[in-house]
């Protein structure tokens, strides 16, 4: 698939990128402060905010890092479909933020790492479990781009979110599994289906 075959048609993860950097700038135009919409945990009242959290960053810096983070990986898995990246998206927004709201340390987390982590390990468990070139090929490029996220879950540093990398990193890895437990399921019924 080509995901730049139409000119009017952005990859997916051109418009989260937007969505990211319209928020960031919504911060200069606007009173106060939006980290206070990040997730703070086990806050009942305030676990509506596991939605938002991921495109609220604290500067320049962590926006325009997870911005190339982001890029890279949403392109590498657009390489099989869009409707793909928005489903991982989604999941990984809700399943890692749920994540860090349950284990996370008092305090507001916010920024797209958690998710970007989750797609990160997608792309290598779904290389593991599926086994085909393609999905190799696409999670050697994720490691090569990207070495560093084989240590983010050693990272304790105080403004580091340690619990929403390692949720997104093990709700990518889960959906890997599950994925391709399903595909491995769906081939063996149509290979039923095909017998005489």
């Amino acid at each position: 698939m080509n995901i730049f075959s139409s000119p009017l048609k952005a990859p997916a993860v051109i418009y989260v990128l937007a969505a990211l950097w319209a928020v960031h700038g919504l911060q200069w135009l606007i009173p106060g402060d939006l980290h206070h919409y990040g997730i703070m945990p086990r806050s009942v009242v305030e676990i509506w905010h596991i939605a938002l959290a991921p495109l609220i960053h604290a500067n320049l810096w962590h926006l325009m890092g997870n911005s190339v983070a982001l890029l890279g990986l949403g392109l590498l898995i657009q390489t099989k479909k869009d409707a793909e990246f928005w489903e991982l998206w989604a999941i990984l927004t809700l399943l890692a933020g749920l994540g860090t709201w349950l284990f996370g340390s008092r305090a507001y987390h916010i920024g797209a790492s958690g998710v970007i982590l989750g797609l990160w390990a997608f792309i290598i468990a779904d290389a593991y479990f599926r086994r085909s070139t393609r999905a190799i090929v696409i999670a050697l490029a994720a490691l090569i781009l990207y070495p560093s996220f084989l240590f983010a879950v050693f990272d304790f540093r105080p403004h580091i979110s340690w619990a929403g990398h390692m949720s997104g990193l093990v709700t990518g890895a889960l959906i890997a599994l599950l994925n391709a437990r399903g595909q491995a399921l769906s081939d063996g019924k149509s290979e039923d289906g095909d017998r005489p």
